[in-house]
C-alpha cells in the first residue's frame, strides 16, 4: 500500500516537465504568429506572379534552392566563401551571435544596475553610453575593422557594442524604477546591502532586463549579417555578399527566408523564457489589479 501510495504521488513530479515543455511548444507555435506566416507567403505568392523571376522569386523556388544548399551549395566555394553550404555558415552567424549577446549582455546588464545605484559612476558611464548609442553602427564599424582586422573579432565587436548600449539602458531604468521605499523596508528587517542587491534589486529589475535582452537579440542577428559583409570569408551576411553580386535573387531570398525563420524560433523560444523565468512578476501584476 505504501508503495502504491508513494508511486501515486510521484507521478505528477514525472508529468510536470512534459507539461513545461507543451507549454512552451504552445508558446513558439503561436496561432496568429503562423497565421501571420501563411498571410505573408500568400502575398509573396502574388507578387511574384506578376513581377520578374529576377526580381521576385516565388516562394516554392526559394525553398527549393534552400533545401538544396542548406548541406551542399558548391556554386559558393567559386566566390571564395570558405564553407560552401548554408549550414556551416548559419553556424558561424550564430556562434558569433550568441558569443556577443552573452558578452555585451553581462557588460551592459551589471553596468546598467551598478549606474543606477551609484551617482557617481551613473556620471562617468551616461555620456559614454550615450554617445554610442547615437553612433550609427555602420559608423563604427570601419573603425573595428581596423583596430581588429577582417573576421571574427571584428563582427563579434560589433554586435557587443550594440548589446551593450541597449542592455546598459534596459538595466539603467529598471533599478531605477524600483521604489526605494522596498529598500527602506528592508533595511528595517535587518538586511544587509547583499541581501538587498540579491534579494530584492535584481529579482525587481529581472523582467525588465529579460525584455530588453529579447529586443537585443532580435536585432543582433541584423546586425552580424551586416558585420559580416565586412570583409569576412564566411557567415550568412558573405553568402549575402556573394549572392547579391552574382545577382542571384533566388539564392538571396533563400539565405534571408533561412536567417530569418532561425531569428523567429529563438524569439519564441527567449519569449518562453522570459515568461517562465519572470512568471512570478506576472502574479505579482495581477494581484495589485
Amino acid at each position: 500500500m505504501t508503495t502504491v501510495t508513494a508511486t501515486v504521488k510521484a507521478a505528477p513530479r514525472r508529468v510536470r516537465p512534459l507539461r513545461l515543455f507543451a507549454y512552451g511548444l504552445a508558446a513558439a507555435l503561436d496561432p496568429l504568429r503562423l497565421a501571420g506566416l501563411v498571410v505573408f507567403a500568400l502575398i509573396w505568392e502574388g507578387l511574384s506572379s506578376v513581377l520578374s523571376t529576377i526580381i521576385l522569386p516565388p516562394p516554392q523556388n526559394v525553398v527549393a534552392r534552400l533545401w538544396t544548399d542548406f548541406l551542399d551549395a558548391p556554386s559558393l566555394s567559386y566566390y571564395g566563401v570558405a564553407n560552401p553550404n548554408l549550414y556551416a555558415n548559419l553556424l558561424y552567424t550564430a556562434e558569433n551571435v550568441v558569443i556577443a549577446v552573452a558578452i555585451g549582455a553581462a557588460i551592459g546588464i551589471v553596468a546598467g544596475l551598478v549606474s543606477a545605484r551609484f551617482s557617481l559612476v551613473r556620471a562617468i558611464i551616461n555620456p559614454v553610453m550615450m554617445t554610442a548609442g547615437t553612433v550609427p553602427i555602420l559608423i563604427a564599424a570601419p573603425f573595428l575593422l581596423i583596430w581588429f582586422g577582417v573576421g571574427r573579432l571584428s563582427a563579434v565587436c560589433l554586435v557587443i557594442f550594440y548589446v551593450t548600449v541597449i542592455l546598459y539602458l534596459f538595466a539603467q531604468r529598471a533599478a531605477s524604477n524600483v521604489s526605494p521605499i522596498y529598500e527602506e523596508f528592508a533595511r528595517t528587517l535587518g538586511a544587509s546591502q547583499r541581501q538587498i542587491v540579491v534579494d530584492l534589486l535584481i529579482p525587481a529589475t529581472v523582467p525588465e532586463i529579460l525584455g530588453g535582452l529579447r529586443i537585443a537579440l532580435a536585432g543582433a542577428w541584423g546586425l552580424e549579417a551586416v558585420s559580416e559583409l565586412l570583409g569576412s570569408q564566411e557567415g550568412m551576411g558573405k553568402v549575402l555578399e556573394v549572392l547579391a553580386g552574382a545577382t542571384d535573387s533566388e539564392g538571396i531570398m533563400a539565405s534571408l527566408l533561412l536567417l530569418g525563420l532561425v531569428a523567429i524560433i529563438v524569439d519564441a523560444i527567449a519569449g518562453w523564457a522570459v515568461k517562465r523565468l519572470a512568471s512570478w512578476n506576472a502574479g505579482l501584476s495581477s494581484e495589485r489589479n
